[in-house]
């Protein structure tokens, strides 16, 4: 029996690819429900692409892995996306979200190019996601926050394992999804 080929794969960003990361960051229909919490990330789409990348390196070294930029790419090495994910700190809330005490919880999400949409890429970019976090960071609970206008990025962190919690409205109309590293390992083949 053959194997499936994988169609994505991640990898942590290069310096040459924030160009790309801001051009998708300013693409209207991909951002339209996303908001940019540059309190988590350190950075936004608006700074120099020089500064962008010594903040990310600062913050890289300042959280270690459970803070990371990853790009998303097709199996011809073309970046289709990104995954951002960081840390968050003792006692955060997001709306009607509280973070478990005591727990290492990363925030994230993935945003793909919309010539990619509607192929099944999101959920295996961010099966791929879930699975950089849980196994190469410290992480106990993957949060995603999609939002209540944007049911096909919800429908994403469903297959990929994330499951709505049970406050289900948030800061900013948008949700919270979970996935606890005992769930992600009960996915694992």
């Amino acid at each position: 029996m053959g194997s499936i080929r994988s169609r994505v794969r991640v990898r942590l960003l290069r310096r040459e690819e924030i160009p790309f990361l801001v051009s998708l960051w300013n693409t209207r229909e991909v951002m339209r429900y996303a908001d940019e919490f540059p309190g988590l990330r350190g950075w936004s789409r608006k700074w120099d692409p020089g500064e962008a990348w010594l903040e990310y390196r600062r913050r890289r070294a300042r959280y270690g892995p459970a803070y990371g930029q990853l790009i998303v790419l097709a199996a011809d090495g073309r970046p289709i996306g990104e995954s951002f994910f960081a840390p968050l700190p003792e006692g955060y809330a997001f709306g009607a979200w509280r973070m478990p005490a005591k727990q290492c919880t990363v925030i994230g999400d993935v945003k793909l190019v919309r010539e990619v949409w509607g192929a099944g890429l999101g959920t295996e970019a961010m099966r791929k996601v879930a699975r950089w976090v849980f196994l190469r960071t410290p992480c106990d609970l993957f949060i995603v926050p999609p939002h209540r206008r944007n049911p096909a990025a919800q429908r994403v962190y469903e297959k990929a394992g994330f499951v709505l919690h049970p406050a289900t409205e948030s800061a900013k109309r948008h949700r919270v999804m979970e996935l606890s590293r005992r769930g992600f390992e009960r996915e694992l083949p």
